[in-house]
């Protein structure tokens, strides 16, 4: 190579090859709603996490002579009607929420992943077989099965003389204040969604031609799956998962306002909204942190969940 050459090469500034994750970063930065939503997102599990440690009050100790104390130096979001700190209860409250929807959404993620993954790659007739089962409970009012399921596991609660595995699983759920037996009616369902979804993107991955030369070369069945083809659907699937987080929080607090919820005194917003509704023209005060941290939380993760969807979008890209 000439020494005129090798100096325009050196001249010229290469460009520097990005891998597909981080130019979903860079595009997801550029997008300030969801870098917002994001902040707030990663502040309120911060919340959640160390809520010992920046509540001002416990969560249940009342004190009846500041029933619905107004916010002031004392209580700065005022107290409920059993003059217990709101915004503790509130901090103590995002931890549920949290708490459902990491759950939710990883039993989600992982069960239906799974579950998409093998009816895809492998089709015939197993892939109507396992659709079928799929078609079946889309046919079922999931909001109705959840209530039914939680009804029952109160029923079972308030029993309290089951033994064995039964009466471990209630246990469990009293020393987690109710959460135990909402990750299991949550987790049973809402996978079907991700299945599908993953289904649909298996096949249309386990047709191109890098998939067909990992056969060519020899690669069995789960390297095929766990290297080639969930790398490739993971992305969108983070990204659905991360759009239902809402429909969870919003689901977890719904049961917790009718009663079905985690049990008192546990906090949940949803909870505290039941608490407070009957005050409200007299004290409105008591609903205003409640509700503006669940619609707050709602909105982040919609905002966050829509920035991952265009991060993730290569035809965005510059």
């Amino acid at each position: 190579m000439a020494a005129g050459e090798v100096a325009l090469r050196l001249a010229i500034p290469q460009r520097r090859e990005r891998s597909p994750w981080a130019m979903a970063l860079r595009q997801l930065l550029r997008n300030r709603l969801a870098v917002v939503s994001a902040i707030f997102v990663t502040l309120v599990i911060g919340g959640a996490i160390f809520a010992d440690l920046i509540s001002p009050y416990d969560f249940a100790t009342n004190h009846l002579k500041d029933n619905y104390a107004l916010p002031g130096s004392t209580y700065l979001m005022g107290a409920d009607a059993l003059g217990r700190d709101i915004l503790s209860r509130t901090i103590y409250g995002a931890r549920v929420s949290i708490a459902v929807a990491v759950v939710a959404a990883t039993v989600s993620l992982v069960v239906g992943i799974t579950y998409g993954l093998v009816s895809g790659y492998f089709g015939g007739r197993i892939d109507d077989i396992m659709m079928r089962i799929v078609d079946f409970l889309y046919g079922l009012p999931i909001l109705i099965v959840i209530i039914l399921m939680q009804v029952y596991f109160k029923a079972l609660s308030r029993r309290g003389s089951a033994v064995g595995l039964v009466g471990l699983i209630i246990g469990a759920n009293k020393a987690m204040g109710g959460l135990l037996f909402i990750f299991i009616a949550m987790g049973l369902l809402n996978w079907i969604g991700m299945a599908r979804i993953t289904r649909g993107q298996v096949l249309s991955y386990k047709e191109k031609e890098f998939i067909e030369a990992a056969h060519m070369v020899g690669a069995n069945n789960v390297r095929i799956i766990f290297r080639h083809l969930l790398p490739n659907i993971l992305g969108p699937c983070i990204v659905q998962e991360t759009l239902s987080i809402p429909a969870y929080i919003l689901t977890e607090a719904f049961l917790s306002f009718i009663g079905l919820g985690v049990d008192p005194p546990t906090p949940s917003w949803g909870i505290m909204l039941q608490e407070g509704y009957q005050a409200l023209r007299s004290y409105s005060h008591v609903l205003v942190a409640p509700s503006m941290a669940l619609t707050l939380t709602v909105l982040a993760f919609n905002f966050l969940g829509d920035g991952l969807r265009d991060a993730l979008d290569p035809r965005l890209y510059e």
